[in-house]
């Protein structure tokens, strides 16, 4: 017989990927989406958005959230949401997309891409549709960005770490994107976690679980980062669960928090590709190397190295999530783990 809870109340809002009821001190941001959203639940044209801020900062979740909302007030619209640095190529992109669309396709190999892209249009049609993409600065053929500006009733969010991250782009591109509007995620405060946790307290953990300090202790640790913070209170929970406590102790708080740190790293390793992966390893080995030793011992071991303007765009992102850290400018930089 399985006993009962003793401090978990609901297990899914103690994850970072629920979306909450309310959104805490993310307001501003959430009218401003919604704001340029709204004009196409009337065939009016929506605004395009680049939403940026450090990891953590609720970008996806808020994007995601106001995306649903909209979907209430219209049974029309359809949505899609990918992860560029995950499925960076155009295929993968359009590929899932159409999944997330409720279009089920036979992934064969030699499927062209321009049937996706044709699937694509067909299925969207005359009908409002929203398209997020993720890490947009990861993406590998900026030709799809030019696809979706191009079409008047797709609405087209983009998430990033930096404003700059559409300034590489092609001119033609970036034209294209003119007038997008850019929404800031600033870093959480210490306090502004606490009241996020507090938030998942009420709903997801038993009354008197956890006293507000360790909240505060939690908040202090994360370093701005929601998803850190609310990882730490989940692995607290499940701890004090394992341990059939009612009450989640300090010890067991001072435990989780480098337990959150490590599964959110963990988390970040496994979306590296296979390049991104190799770089990292390179680090790894060295402790500290050169971009110009770096790169060379990459290109002699990948058949198909990417150039170094793109090896820079991968290491800029792992430097994003405290993969790796960097110090020094141009020829005197040297890379290193995070430590």
């Amino acid at each position: 017989m399985r006993r009962p809870n003793t401090v978990i109340e609901d297990a899914r809002v103690l994850t970072a990927d629920f979306l909450p009821k309310r959104m805490v001190h993310r307001n501003a941001q959430v009218t401003e989406i919604k704001r340029n959203l709204e004009p196409i639940l009337d065939d009016g044209t929506p605004r395009n958005m680049l939403l940026y801020g450090p990891p953590g900062t609720g970008k996806t979740t808020m994007a995601e959230y106001v995306v649903d909302e909209l979907k209430k007030h219209s049974s029309n619209v359809v949505s899609g949401s990918v992860n560029c640095w995950r499925y960076p190529s155009r295929f993968k992109v359009y590929y899932n997309l159409l999944q997330d669309f409720g279009t089920n396709i036979i992934h064969r190999t030699g499927t062209p891409t321009d049937e996706l892209v044709d699937k694509f249009k067909s299925k969207v049609g005359n009908r409002p549709s929203i398209v997020i993409l993720d890490e947009v600065d990861q993406i590998e053929d900026e030709r799809i960005l030019y696809d979706f500006a191009r079409e008047s009733n797709t609405a087209l969010i983009m998430i990033a770490n930096k404003e700059t991250a559409l300034y590489d782009f092609d001119d033609r591109i970036r034209s294209s994107l003119e007038g997008t509007k850019h929404v800031r995620f600033p870093e959480y405060t210490k306090e502004q976690l606490v009241d996020i946790l507090e938030d998942r307290v009420k709903w997801g953990l038993r009354d008197n679980a956890v006293e507000k300090s360790m909240l505060h202790r939690i908040g202090n640790r994360a370093d701005g980062d929601a998803r850190i913070a609310i990882n730490a209170l989940r692995i607290a929970a499940e701890r004090a669960e394992a341990e059939e406590s009612e009450e989640i102790s300090q010890e067991v708080i001072e435990n989780a928090l480098p337990a959150a740190e490590e599964e959110n790293k963990s988390k970040s390793i496994d979306q590296l590709n296979r390049h991104q992966s190799v770089l990292y390893e390179i680090i790894e080995e060295h402790g500290e190397i050169k971009p110009g030793e770096l790169y060379e011992e990459y290109s002699d071991e990948v058949e198909d190295p990417k150039v170094k303007r793109t090896v820079r765009k991968y290491l800029s992102k792992m430097d994003h999530y405290r993969l790796i850290n960097s110090e020094g400018e141009g020829r005197w930089r040297t890379y290193m783990l995070q430590s």
